[in-house]
Order: structure tokens, then sequence, then C-alpha cells
């Protein structure tokens, strides 16, 4: 029962990053290669939109993944749901920039051509743009576990076969403490955390 519980939340995040990737497809062509500095913050505005509302779709999946999986378990009593914390502007401003106008501007400056460029570029937005949406069910679910006294932390649930990054934090153990360890995921992660509640 928790394994499907837990492979359902996966999936609908999955479901998730790939409609935050389909937005991002669809507001990239505001950025104009020969107006890049110009068009920059109508495309910033636009996917600051997307990922805020995203966000909040993931954290509320979580949230219901939480009650349901508790339930499930037979824990006692009652957790209050802690909820990500809206986007943080300097983070998201840090992502997007990097991923986009800067990669852009170094691609120029090595020759690379417009059209490659601009789809190298697409690329690296959609993964952190991704990482942005997903990362508030992560924090939703580790911030709850920690006020939580029943629980014990979480495992890391890979997504898919899970890169050898995801697989090296996987294999580090079976339990992560809440209180200590970030959840940490890469551009692209499919991973999620699974509550591990004390016996």
């Amino acid at each position: 029962m928790v394994d499907a519980l837990t492979q359902r939340h996966r999936a609908q995040q999955l479901l998730l990053r790939r409609a935050t990737v389909q937005g991002v497809t669809k507001a990239w062509p505001a950025l104009d290669w020969d107006r890049l500095d110009a068009t920059y913050p109508a495309l910033a505005v636009d996917l600051a939109r997307l990922v805020e509302l995203n966000r909040r779709t993931s954290a509320g999946l979580a949230a219901a993944y939480l009650r349901e999986f508790r339930r499930a378990q037979r824990v006692g009593g009652t957790a209050r749901i802690d909820l990500a914390r809206p986007l943080i502007v300097d983070q998201f401003n840090a992502s997007l920039s990097t991923t986009s106008i800067a990669a852009l501007k170094k691609a120029a400056s090595e020759g690379t051509v417009a059209e490659v460029a601009m789809a190298n570029a697409l690329t690296l937005v959609q993964g952190s743009m991704s990482r942005l949406v997903l990362n508030a069910s992560r924090e939703t679910i580790t911030q709850t576990l920690a006020a939580d006294p029943r629980a014990r932390g979480y495992r890391r649930v890979l997504g898919g076969g899970g890169c050898d990054f995801c697989q090296m934090l996987a294999g580090r153990g079976g339990v992560y403490s809440a209180e200590t360890a970030d959840f940490e995921a890469h551009d692209r992660c499919g991973c999620t955390a699974e509550p591990v509640y004390r016996a």
C-alpha cells in the first residue's frame, strides 16, 4: 500500500515536471538572441509565474501524500503539514540567469551557432525550472517530517533508474534524518522522499 502511494506521488510530480517543461518551452520564444538583455526580463516574469504556480501544486500534492501515507502506516496522532515556502526570488533569478542569458552569452563568445545555443539553453532552463518546482514537494515532506515527533526521517526513492549522483545518495543509507539532511536534487531530478516513522 505505502509503495503504491509513493509511486503515485512520484508519478504526479513527474507529470508536473512535464507541464513545467512544456510551459518553459511555450514561454521561451520571448527571448530574442539578437536582443538578449532587452527581452530577458519578460521571460523572467513569465517563468516566475509558472514556477510559483507549479510549486504550489507540487506542495499541495505532497501534503495530500503525507496525510495518506501517515494513515496507511497507522501512525497515531496528527502532524501539522509544513508547506514549502514561496519561491525565493534570488534563487530563481540565479538559476534562470545562469542557464539562460549567461549560457547564451558564453556560447556567443565561443562562436556557437544561434540555433544550437538557444536549443542548449532551453534544455538547461527546462531542467533548472523543473528542479525549483519539484523542490516544493521535497521541502514540504522534509519540513513536515522534521517537526513530527513520530518521524525518523525519510528515504530517497529514485526517479526511474536514477543517475549516478542519485544512486550514490540513495546508497548512503535507508533513512536520512529530516533535521540534518536537506534533500539534494539536480536539475531534471525525478527522485522523491518517502517518510519513515518510528516503530
